[in-house]
């Protein structure tokens, strides 16, 4: 019990610790052990859930009030230059979430890979959740308040424009929008 207080403690004092009274250098220090590249930003308010099972590339930055979140086997690797902004939410449950390299995200984007089945025979609840891999290529920028939903995997060069609502696979250097996301054109 007291050990799982002086965790609880920890945890909240690594994550809300103001950058201008050395939050930015404790989270550097600590965060160390679980990446390889010490080339990365993590302002307060930041959560990270089961780090063992992610991995960021070089140039790693978010803005305050993100969460990265892996469960249950689901893996989370992040390539290099990547930023998300305000609010990103990504978790990978049972599967994983690959992002490739010179990834710009825009705030309030969710990337989940994982679902509740459906089938009439069960109450919803107690139906184990559908999983399945998603993958974002490089030099992808997702806008504002997107979401990107399970086994969707998107190509180089895609621009996901805001409020989108990704159910599909996207191609190489397409621009999308829309609920359901549908190709406006390519980029040229």
């Amino acid at each position: 019990m007291f050990t799982m207080i002086i965790k609880s403690l920890f945890v909240w004092i690594l994550t809300n610790l103001p950058s201008f009274v050395g939050g930015n250098w404790l989270r550097r220090i600590f965060y160390k052990k679980y990446f390889k590249h010490e080339n990365f930003i993590i302002p307060e308010n930041v959560i990270f859930s089961g780090l063992k099972n992610i991995s960021i590339g070089k140039s790693f930055r978010v803005c305050p009030d993100c969460k990265i979140m892996s469960f249950e086997g689901g893996e989370i690797n992040i390539g290099d230059n990547f930023f998300a902004n305000y609010n990103f939410f990504i978790c990978a449950k049972y599967d994983n979430i690959i992002i490739g390299n010179d990834v710009y995200i825009g705030p309030d984007v969710l990337i989940i890979n994982f679902n509740h089945s459906v089938l009439k025979e069960k109450l919803i609840r107690e139906q184990r959740e559908v999983s399945k891999p998603i993958i974002i290529g490089n030099d992808v920028w997702i806008g504002a308040k997107s979401v990107i939903l399970p086994g969707v995997t998107i190509g180089d060069g895609a621009v996901i424009a805001a409020g989108s609502i990704v159910t599909k696979s996207i191609g190489n250097h397409e621009i999308v929008g829309g609920n359901p996301a549908r190709l406006i054109k390519k980029r040229e």
